[in-house]
Order: C-alpha cells, then structure tokens, then sequence
C-alpha cells in the first residue's frame, strides 16, 4: 500500500488497496443513507449500501474474514481502514445496537458480523413473525406507497433469511390486501401485459392520484351548486308563540250608559 499521505492520483497500481487518505475523509452517511435499527425494516438496505461501498473501493477483505487482522498489527495503513470501517459502521446504527455490539476489541470483521448476526440468527422463528406479517398485511388508510413498500420490506427480510418469495405471491398478497377504494383497479390489474411488482406499484398509484382528482372535482361540483342555487335554506325563525288573552272584568250594568 502506498503511504498515508499519498493521494488517489497517485496510486497507479491496480493491485494496491484502498487509499486510506480516501477512506478515512469518505462522507459513509452519503452513500449508506439507512440507519440500522431493531424497531424499522432498515437491515436489507443497509447491508446492500454497505456491500456496494465494500465492492466499490475493494474493501471487502476488511469484512468477509479472508484476512485475520491480528496478523496485520504492522501494517498501518491496513490498520487505519479497518478502523475507518468500524467508525462507519458506528455511525449508521441506531443508540440501541451500538451499545449491544460495540467493544474496544473488536476488528471490522467482528462488528460486522455481530451485526449481521443480530438480524439473521434465530431465522426460524423471525421466518414465522415475518410470514405472518406479510400475509396478513392490509391497505386500509395507508397510501399505495407506504402499503407496496412495506410488502417489499417484509420480502426483503424474509430473503435476508434465505426465504425468497415469489412475484407472483407479492403481487396477489398485495391485490388481496388492498382497500375497497382500489376495487376496481385490482380486477384490473391481471389485465397488465406482464404484470411486476414496479408495473403494478405505478399502475396504484396512477389510481390513487385519479381518485383523488375524482373526489375533489366532486366537491367543487356540489360546492358551485349549491352557490347557483342559492346556497341551503335557511329555515324561518321561528314566531313567538302568542300569550294567553289577560281577563278583562264586563262593565258593570248602566256604566257604558253614564254620561
């Protein structure tokens, strides 16, 4: 490896490692813009970020175990990359994971292992939580993009545990679990040439944003008739309710003849 101070320009070798100059001023929240977290359905994303940065800037022996870091102590340049990545990987978890995986002796390696092991260890049981998540999962007042994203986050996991589920299974798990205002476009969509997930995704929210206008066309219709009509009627204020006749005593005899 070349030394600490050289730039990027200059290594020239296609065989040499990553530049540590490069590695140790990369912006990681840039290019892994997911945090991982326990609580959201993060893991897929993150790990796929992370496997295209390892790919990318050939890093991947910092984490794959091809290289055992207590056997590269003399090299500094080595050392100072893999320090890199465990600051990365620091950075994009959430307060709660950091403080289950993080120790002082850990190398890259161990970090990302631990981590991986916490989203994929015990499969069976997140295989059972995830299918019954999926397969039970409903529109109701979600928008078309919360409710297809989460579909595919649960597809995601499920896969991450070495269970992929089939487009054909996403696509009628997704008609069968849409609201009664996309009837219509679920008896529709099996008319789609090739349906996919995407197809069909963009074809829903197409839908949504025609209901939408359909609904407040329909407002601003009933809205201008009741303007020409004159607006509602208003009904009369109601009369006061006539009192009781007060007594009047008959005059008494001969005072209307008095002169």
């Amino acid at each position: 490896m070349a030394s600490p101070g050289s730039s990027a320009t200059t290594r020239t070798n296609p065989f040499a490692g990553p530049d540590p100059v490069l590695i140790c001023d990369f912006n990681i929240l840039g290019r892994v813009p997911a945090v991982l977290d326990h609580l959201t359905s993060t893991y897929y994303a993150w790990k796929t970020y992370f496997s295209l940065v390892f790919r990318e800037y050939n890093l991947r022996d910092h984490v794959d175990g091809s290289v055992d870091s207590r056997f590269m102590d003399d090299d500094e340049e080595w050392m100072t990359i893999d320090a890199t990545l465990i600051h990365w990987f620091y950075t994009t978890i959430s307060k709660d994971l950091f403080r289950t995986v993080v120790s002082a002796e850990d190398d890259a390696h161990a970090v990302w292992t631990k981590l991986n092991g916490l989203f994929t260890d015990n499969a069976l049981q997140r295989k059972v939580f995830l299918h019954d998540e999926f397969f039970g999962c409903q529109q109701h007042d979600s928008s078309v993009d919360d409710y297809c994203m989460h579909l595919k986050k649960l597809v995601d996991e499920l896969r991450d545990l070495g269970e992929k589920v089939s487009d054909e299974l996403l696509l009628i798990t997704l008609i069968a679990g849409l609201n009664d205002d996309f009837g219509n476009a679920a008896s529709n969509i099996p008319l789609i040439a090739e349906p996919t997930f995407s197809k069909v995704v963009a074809y829903l929210k197409l839908e949504e944003r025609r209901m939408r206008i359909s609904r407040t066309r329909a407002t601003h219709t009933a809205l201008t008739a009741g303007t020409h009509d004159g607006g509602p009627t208003t009904a009369p204020a109601p009369q006061p309710r006539p009192g009781p006749v007060p007594f009047q005593a008959p005059p008494h005899p001969g005072e209307g003849n008095m002169p």
